[in-house]
């Protein structure tokens, strides 16, 4: 299942959220914007992630919103994109 993974990590808390983009990059995320990632899980893995997010953000402070879109508004989705990377 495709997961999207936005968060709002608070100044002064770099460290956390440095800890947090690479713990979805374990999971294989993608990087989409500053705070924005994209995974590809089965359902175990991507529980196990939600488990890990909380454990690394409550040591801290900040908002993770998980979002698991169905795959027929996956694939409505338009992309608009003049940046080459």
């Amino acid at each position: 299942m495709k997961i999207i993974v936005v968060f709002d990590i608070p100044v002064g808390y770099d460290r956390l959220r440095d800890r947090l983009r690479n713990k979805l990059k374990d999971y294989g995320g993608v990087f989409r914007e500053y705070s924005v990632y994209e995974v590809e899980l089965d359902e175990k893995n991507a529980e196990r992630m939600i488990k890990d997010i909380r454990r690394i953000v409550a040591e801290g402070a900040g908002r993770v919103d998980i979002i698991f879109p169905c795959r027929r508004c996956y694939e409505n989705i338009i992309i608009i994109d003049t940046i080459e990377f």
